[in-house]
């Protein structure tokens, strides 16, 4: 078989291969950003993209199918009474849940991100044959017969997007019914994808950053993050691309250690921390083999790696293990696996918490920046000011850092500090905002946090993500916000009001 050097890098920096068979002529393995262009160019060529296969939208499924963990025969017979539409993913065709609740962006989030996976496969396949390059190749591969549904929605039936392990929000979950009348897989995606960036917002931000001379983000793989990747990742769990049957290996979510409860191999760093993990302590290529994050780590890596011709790096990849920061892991994919018509609720509530204790992060050192155990929290703060005979209000949002779970103080006491941004979005809010009805801070914000760099945004649908260098941290609305009492006051003149909280 043959793989050309930059994809035998990322396999052995990021996934399977030993770094003894890459040219060192070509690119070292052990130092592959001495490849990376000396200049950061200007201008991206974007790579050949396949043609949309979802530009007319998904079908809609029968209404008779309201219990997707439990169908009914008349659901089965619906679905294969539906006239065929466009078969991808190794013959599944794309649905939406009669009663998906996805409105109209999040729709075409859907339906993007699904184009998105299909061009990141399309690209991993330019590399002929290979144990390793199988599955992204069998799910790119479009069949001219449907032979199972895939099921998407936005309706959180198991009430399971709130959940949260270790400040790591749920992305989406999924699951594959295994029964007499058939099978079939379903998606709900969850806030943090529909925060997401698509494949060419990721690309256009790159390339932004690169014509200001900073190719930081062409370089650190963790940044590359996408709903394409996303969805990818939910795609190299259907059991046509890892059937035995078909002589390819079932692909699982695999543990950093397998004698652990935490640590699934989710994100660039732990996925690379499984690669390179011992094979006497239960690591190397056996079981990255058969994590589907790792494919669709390698998909993406790929494509950024062909697109920047920077080495996408998982976070602190030359250090040892105890130095890898779990963080990259928000926004996972909870995958339940099979279900089957005797599978009782508590067996499916046990493989939840399983999953759930699966995500609790790996301890990572103190040197970390920012501290694990600190928050950021902003809020909207208003000071009347005097003049003569009249008096106006300015009204800006402010930054501080406190301990997690402890709120700022009225007047902005804190054991953390107040932060100043140091450009991005003006922090001043209209003189006449009514600070009762806070909004959510829109914008982009870049804040230095203990020495690291970082960077708020938030487009005013949400409560934002918060940017490190090593991370991605989800933020949270702050139980104050949506309270008239939640407004704070500092003497007769300020007021206070918490709208958003970032744990690090």
């Amino acid at each position: 078989m043959y793989f050309s050097p930059k994809t035998l890098v990322l396999l052995s920096t990021t996934l399977l291969v030993s770094a003894s068979v890459i040219p060192r002529d070509v690119i070292d393995p052990n130092n592959p950003e001495a490849s990376d262009p000396k200049t950061p160019p200007k201008k991206l060529d974007r790579l050949p993209r396949p043609d949309n296969p979802f530009k007319d939208g998904f079908k809609m499924a029968p209404t008779s199918c309201t219990d997707w963990m439990k169908p009914s025969e008349q659901c089965f017979k619906d679905l294969q009474a539906q006239p065929g539409g466009v078969n991808a993913f190794s013959g599944g065709e794309l649905k939406w849940d009669s009663d998906h609740r996805c409105d109209e962006r999040q729709q075409g989030m859907f339906q993007t991100a699904a184009w998105d996976a299909h061009s990141l496969a399309f690209n991993a396949d330019d590399e002929p044959d290979g144990h390793n390059a199988k599955h992204v190749a069998l799910w790119k591969t479009f069949s001219t017969k449907k032979t199972f549904d895939i099921i998407v929605s936005c309706k959180d039936t198991k009430n399971l997007c709130p959940v949260q392990k270790d400040g790591k929000s749920v992305g989406g979950y999924a699951f594959t019914y295994s029964g007499w009348l058939g099978y079939y897989y379903y998606i709900t995606m969850c806030a943090p994808f529909f925060q997401t960036d698509d494949l060419m917002g990721k690309i256009d931000l790159i390339e932004k950053e690169m014509q200001e001379g900073n190719p930081q983000k062409a370089q650190q793989a963790v940044w590359q993050k996408s709903t394409g990747q996303m969805f990818l990742h939910e795609m190299m769990h259907l059991e046509s691309v890892g059937n035995p049957k078909i002589k390819l290996i079932f692909l699982i979510d695999e543990l950093v250690n397998p004698n652990d409860v935490q640590g699934w191999a989710y994100g660039p760093t732990l996925v690379h921390m499984l690669a390179r993990r011992n094979l006497n302590d239960g690591g190397g290529a056996s079981r990255a083999s058969t994590n589907a994050d790792s494919y669709a780590w390698l998909a993406n890596s790929k494509y950024f790696y062909d697109l920047t011709g920077y080495f996408p790096r998982p976070p602190n990849y030359k250090g040892s293990d105890a130095t890898f920061d779990a963080q990259d892991q928000d926004g996972w994919m909870l995958d339940f696996g099979r279900i089957t018509d005797d599978l009782s609720e508590a067996d499916i509530n046990d493989r939840l918490n399983r999953i759930v204790a699966g995500m609790s992060t790996i301890p990572a050192p103190s040197s970390v920046k920012p501290s694990k155990g600190k928050s950021l929290s902003i809020a909207a703060v208003s000071q009347v000011n005097s003049h003569g005979t009249s008096a106006s209000s300015d009204i800006a949002w402010t930054f501080y850092t406190t301990s997690v779970g402890k709120a700022v103080g009225s007047c902005g006491e804190t054991d953390g500090e107040k932060i100043s941004p140091l450009g991005g979005t003006s922090v001043s809010l209209p003189s006449s905002m009514d600070i009762a009805n806070l909004p959510w801070p829109a914008g982009e914000f870049k804040l230095d946090i203990e020495g690291a760099a970082c960077e708020y945004k938030c487009d005013g649908t949400n409560p934002g993500r918060l940017f490190c260098p090593d991370r991605e941290i989800a933020c949270n609305e702050d139980s104050a916000k949506a309270r008239k009492e939640g407004v704070l006051q500092c003497g007769s003149r300020v007021r206070f009001h918490a709208a958003v909280y970032c744990d690090f």
